[in-house]
């Protein structure tokens, strides 16, 4: 006799004969680590995708530090994120990585440095996980408004970018900010409402923009401690009114200038009048994206004999005078910027002989302590 099977038992059977589907785990993307270090930091290199499935099928290794680079992402997207198992630390540089869509509760800290990134964009969702966020070296020229949402960041660091504007009052949500750092910008113009504050910021960078004053400056941030302002277009009015109350707050004020071209207040060169920025400086700008003084200065002699090779070969072929006028006077505005970056480098190498002389007093001081104490243990 033939016992009746039961139909929870076929429907069983049946399940176990269905095949995989094409997404399971054995057709997912598993990306690996180039190489690792000792303190478990993965290593990623050329990254790319060659269709947006690709990239949902991606797996991150599950590293609680990724540096990737050299690689080629048009979009990281939130799915990207979401493909990070278990990772903290994220560091994205040296790569073509035009935009980005930050959404993470799980990342701590997130580094977009050299990536081409020219589309920021920030999941309007609060976040209270992300610490620190350094975005550098990079074209980009507008943040997001709902970069408000990362309320839990302490460290904002947007410098060397090409932000021309910014609203400090997008910062305010963030209760434990205690760097932000604008410096190397083309920032014109900061907003600054009356009644914003900064309660916790205490270091605050916006050197090496195009600032003529910052409203309510320093009562927006009344913990600051610690500015650096110089290499900017600051109004000579507006310099004399903060000065007495960086003095009255106690902050200290880091660089100094020495060899401006109109005034120096207290150790920063101002202006009277209008700002004094033409398009032939931002070209410069431009031009020396990523370099140091060194490198600016050694471009611009480069331009100078270039010229003078053209106004030679004009002479020679006997061309029309109007030529070599032009030539003359391109040659004239390249000398003037030549010396205006000499002066930015002399600028420079002092602020960091006196950096040097500090750190070696405090080194001498902290060798007599120790030689102290072990005078005192024998």
């Amino acid at each position: 006799m033939i016992g009746f099977t039961p139909l929870p038992f076929l429907l069983f059977i049946s399940l176990l004969a269905i095949p995989p589907s094409p997404a399971s785990s054995s057709s997912r993307n598993a990306i690996e680590c180039s190489r690792v270090q000792p303190n478990s930091t993965c290593f990623i290199e050329g990254v790319a995708f060659e269709s947006t499935a690709d990239e949902y099928l991606t797996i991150f290794p599950p590293a609680t530090h990724i540096i990737m680079q050299a690689s080629e992402i048009l979009h990281f997207a939130p799915h990207l994120f979401d493909a990070l198992a278990g990772t903290v630390f994220l560091t994205l540089k040296g790569s073509i990585i035009p935009a980005l869509t930050f959404r993470s509760d799980e990342l701590r800290s997130l580094r977009i440095d050299a990536t081409e990134l020219r589309e920021l964009a920030v999941a309007p969702l609060v976040n209270r996980h992300l610490n620190t966020l350094i975005i550098t070296g990079n074209p980009l020229s507008v943040i997001p408004p709902t970069v408000r949402y990362l309320t839990g960041l302490s460290m904002l660091d947007l410098s060397n970018n090409r932000l021309q504007h910014v609203q400090l009052g997008w910062f305010e949500p963030m209760a434990g900010l205690l760097v932000l750092d604008l410096s190397g910008n083309r920032i014109t113009r900061l907003d600054v409402h009356a009644s914003l504050r900064l309660v916790r910021l205490e270091n605050f960078w916006t050197n090496h923009n195009q600032l003529r004053r910052i409203e309510f400056f320093p009562r927006f941030a009344p913990a600051l401690r610690r500015v650096r302002l110089l290499e900017n277009y600051w109004a000579c009015e507006w310099v004399a009114q903060v000065r007495e109350l960086i003095w009255a707050n106690q902050i200290q004020v880091h660089g100094a200038e020495h060899a401006c071209p109109e005034a120096d207040d207290g150790g920063l060169c101002c202006y009277e009048g209008q700002q004094p920025f033409t398009e032939l400086d931002g070209g410069l700008e431009r031009e020396a994206n990523g370099d140091d003084e060194r490198g600016q200065f050694g471009k611009t002699s480069a331009r100078v004999e270039s010229y003078l090779q053209a106004r030679d070969q004009t002479h020679r072929d006997r061309q029309p005078g109007r030529d070599c006028n032009v030539l003359e006077q391109k040659y004239r505005t390249l000398v003037d910027e030549k010396e205006l970056l000499e002066r930015r480098f002399i600028n420079t190498v002092r602020e960091l002989e006196r950096t040097v002389r500090r750190l070696t007093a405090e080194l001498t001081e902290a060798q007599d302590r120790l030689r102290t104490q072990h005078v005192r243990l024998a």
